[in-house]
């Protein structure tokens, strides 16, 4: 069911005219540094681009202050970023993002580089061990990272401030899962083109939000954004794309682009489409939730795959009856997540059922790979055409 919100304005497109859907409400959430968070999240698509996004009202603001008061990236290896399973064995992302950069950028002998909404470092500290010219810089809400920044020998500031502060001008900048956060984006990407020379280049990199229905939940993801959607909100901010991809990274939008030179007409939009996937999506993950529960209630012995944010969210979602994780990541192995003990696969006692929250295609390969007689793993169904 939709419902007008007569006071929301497009993220993406600028416009007025959103519809909230109001079966997002009963969806529990989960926060981008993989803590459960509660039912009461008001999604809304736009009428005139189809974007999904989430309503910026009183509740809204107050979740993200408290989620940003303590928030810590990686926790559940300690800070160790994320890898990414590729043909190549478990990679960084930031790894891959730099081999990204060196394929389609070549930024000059000494150049400023600055990851906005820079995180732990993650991403500087692979800059600075490829790129020892580069002079590095970092943005973010706080200053928390600044005493590990500075260990880099060609780290040269922390921004905390707004961006007409930053006094430099900068030959790449790098905004690595920071946009879906961001209030205003269109208005934040113009800032930065101010402060990026003339040959600079942007890369952005957000969850892709066609094949990943998780990032729905994520109650500090305001907007959601298909390679269509982010054309647009680029476009409004004066940049021309040199690339735009939804394959160089699994379930991640890979962009990188210019200023622009010459007006060129904004990508069309299909809101009708746009709108169709997004109540669909939210379909998907309540039916998934409701399985879960049923396996979990019926199990002698019950664990969802993963300890990141999909499987962060199954767990709120399905509540006190899980007895444990299982993660292949072996900086997570042996440790807690949600007060529950992460086992490696080949731990998993037998008669266990363990469920898989992973896009569905990805969910059947994970449990035809570790599934055995005695051990029973369960994918969601098919995502909907």
């Amino acid at each position: 069911m939709l419902t007008p919100l007569p006071d929301q304005t497009c993220q993406v497109c600028g416009r007025s005219g959103l519809d909230e859907i109001l079966a997002f409400r009963a969806l529990p959430r989960v926060t981008s540094d993989a803590h459960p968070w509660p039912v009461g999240g008001r999604m809304c698509c736009c009428r005139t681009c189809g974007v999904a996004q989430k309503a910026i009202d009183d509740a809204w603001l107050s979740d993200i202050k408290s989620i940003y008061s303590k928030y810590a990236i990686y926790h559940q290896a300690d800070g160790a970023e994320q890898p990414i399973f590729t043909a190549r064995g478990p990679t960084p992302r930031s790894a891959l993002i730099a081999d990204f950069i060196e394929q389609y950028v070549s930024p000059p002998a000494g150049a400023k580089v600055l990851d906005f909404g820079c995180g732990n470092g993650a991403a500087l500290w692979t800059f600075s061990a490829r790129h020892p010219d580069w002079r590095l810089f970092g943005s973010e809400l706080s200053d928390g990272v600044f005493e590990q920044l500075r260990r880099l020998p060609n780290f040269i500031d922390l921004y905390i401030g707004p961006i007409e502060s930053f006094g430099e001008e900068f030959d790449l900048i790098t905004m690595i899962h920071a946009l879906e956060h961001v209030n205003a984006p269109a208005e934040t990407l113009s800032k930065l083109l101010r402060v990026l020379s003339d040959a600079g280049q942007l890369l952005i990199e957000v969850p892709d939000c066609e094949t990943t229905p998780y990032d729905l939940v994520i109650a500090d993801h305001l907007t959601h954004f298909g390679l269509d959607t982010l054309g647009l909100v680029a476009h409004r901010a004066g940049f021309v794309a040199h690339c735009a991809s939804a394959s160089i990274l699994p379930k991640e939008l890979t962009w990188l682009g210019g200023r622009a030179t010459s007006l060129e007409a904004p990508p069309e939009m299909d809101a009708g489409r746009g709108i169709r996937r997004t109540l669909a999506h939210i379909e998907w993950l309540t039916d998934q939730a409701s399985v879960a529960r049923t396996v979990a209630q019926m199990s002698t012995s019950f664990g969802i795959f993963g300890t990141s944010i999909s499987a962060t969210w199954l767990a709120g979602a399905v509540g006190d009856v899980i007895d444990f994780f299982v993660d292949e990541d072996p900086a997570k192995v042996g440790r807690m997540h949600l007060g529950r003990p992460i086992l490696s696969p080949d731990a998993v006692h037998a008669n266990a059922d363990v469920y898989v929250p992973l896009i569905p295609r990805t969910a059947r390969a994970v449990a035809g790979r570790l599934a055995t007689r005695a051990i029973h793993y369960h994918s969601p169904r098919d995502l909907p055409a």
